[in-house]
């Protein structure tokens, strides 16, 4: 092809790559007027933590990618974390999607952290017979009560936000957003809406949608006019490795892991070589450390649950017949209460003494297990690698390759492979044929063939 034809298809390929730029610029993707709009709704059940922040970080970028007109947020929380409360306070506000807080069912709550969560929202709205606020801070870690200015600090800090955040709402609901952070007040479904401090009090989802049908609401990308009747909902649940997860912000779930994961791992200390007791265990034991890091515990209770293991790991050591692993499982109990039961631990996250009980029997006797077996280990005489072969002496196994005058080979007896040489007068073996130990020499088995065919099975 000569080069002015080359130069001649070149430029009508960019002509074409132009004219569909052009097109693509003149005419970009849009939803059609007459699509029904969505609604995407997610749902906050139980405390707040950084889990929770991930499962609204992908709500938000689900109702992004439907186009939605609002995401919806079904609440209901005693509270949870400063820190993730922050972080979904900061969502919230850049959110390029207007967001809506619906505090419900009936009886549900938007308390401490919830409380900043809901007046973060765009709307808010509260089922009857819901309550928000109580939102005091409560630091953790020992010096919480032994530094007041550091209370006073974190109190002045969110009472800030709070104030900052009703601000649009009015004077009424920024002295009662306020009095929340500062006094730990507390206030129903209707005491919040004549405050102010919600937009409206809806029974179902359907009556917050129909509210909400023609608002126009400010979002950090513009303003949204929103078309929320006869929205289509999509439901953003959370993804089994979510629900896997939230089972570790459970004080019973953390306790059995750090138990079985201290037990599976003394067992691999007391009898090494293998690797499944000692794998498993450090998986259990590292996903325990990782819930406990959600839950407030204090230090008291880890160093009772300290004392457990010690105990146990001494019982096998130097066995008592049990009294050790009674000891054991007494500070097992109380270390699994004290840990989690604490003046900073939400009702929700508290342990029960019962199943603190069962976990330490559980483990009293799987300690008194591995001490028996131990027991029976030490029991078994020592035998060498010379004494092991002689014992095999008048045993019938089965040849894995030929022997021969010449040829030395393996079989397989006793279940376990051993070198072999044929006997002097014995006639060769062929590879699956059975034969009879006769000797050893120097950990070298020999054999002759079994007189006996049937007796392949009986020795092998």
């Amino acid at each position: 092809m000569t080069p002015r034809r080359w130069r001649g298809w070149l430029a009508l390929a960019l002509a074409l790559v132009t004219l569909g730029a052009a097109a693509c610029g003149a005419f970009p993707p849009t939803t059609p007027e007459d699509a029904p709009p969505v609604v995407v709704v997610a749902s906050v059940r139980g405390p707040i933590g950084s889990l929770t922040t991930d499962y609204l970080r992908r709500a938000l970028n689900a109702a992004l990618r439907q186009q939605a007109q609002a995401l919806v947020v079904q609440l209901d929380t005693p509270g949870g974390a400063v820190q993730a409360a922050t972080d979904i306070v900061t969502l919230f506000r850049t959110s390029p999607v207007p967001v809506v807080v619906y505090v419900q069912p009936r009886g549900a709550m938007a308390g401490s952290a919830g409380a900043l969560i809901t007046l973060a929202a765009h709307r808010a709205y509260m089922a009857p017979e819901t309550v928000i606020g109580a939102a005091t801070p409560v630091l953790m870690g020992e010096s919480s009560d032994e530094d007041p200015v550091l209370q006073a600090k974190m109190r002045n800090i969110l009472a800030a936000q709070a104030r900052s955040l009703a601000e649009a709402r009015g004077a009424t609901a920024q002295r009662l957003a306020e009095d929340m952070v500062r006094t730990a007040r507390a206030v129903t479904a209707s005491e919040a809406q004549q405050a102010g401090l919600v937009d409206g009090v809806a029974p179902t989802l359907d009556a917050v949608l129909a509210a909400l049908d023609g608002q126009t609401i400010t979002t950090a990308a513009g303003e949204r006019h929103l078309r929320t009747a006869g929205a289509q909902i999509v439901t953003v649940r959370l993804s089994p490795v979510e629900h896997a997860l939230a089972l570790l912000t459970q004080p019973g779930i953390v306790l059995l892991l750090l138990g079985l994961g201290a037990q599976l791992l003394l067992i691999e200390f007391r009898t090494p070589g293998g690797w499944v007791a000692g794998t498993l265990g450090a998986v259990l034991l590292g996903l325990g450390l990782y819930g406990l890091g959600m839950i407030p515990s204090n230090a008291l209770g880890l160093g009772f649950l300290a004392l457990a293991f010690v105990l146990f790991v001494l019982e096998v050591k130097a066995p008592t017949h049990g009294a050790l692993s009674v000891a054991g499982a007494l500070a097992f109990v109380a270390g699994g209460w004290i840990l989690f039961n604490t003046p900073l631990t939400l009702p929700q996250q508290r342990l029960s003494p019962w199943w603190a009980a069962a976990l330490a029997g559980g483990m009293a006797v799987l300690s008194l297990a591995v001490m028996r077996l131990v027991h029976l280990a030490g029991q078994r005489p020592v035998l060498t690698g010379a004494e092991e072969a002689a014992r095999l002496v008048g045993r019938v196994g089965w040849a894995r390759t030929a022997i021969g005058p010449r040829r030395r080979g393996s079989v397989h007896i006793a279940g376990e492979t051993w070198s072999a040489v044929l006997a002097p007068d014995a006639a060769p073996i062929a590879a699956g044929q059975p034969v009879r130990v006769v000797a050893v020499r120097h950990l070298v088995l020999v054999v002759r063939p079994a007189e006996d065919p049937a007796a392949r099975e009986a020795g092998a």
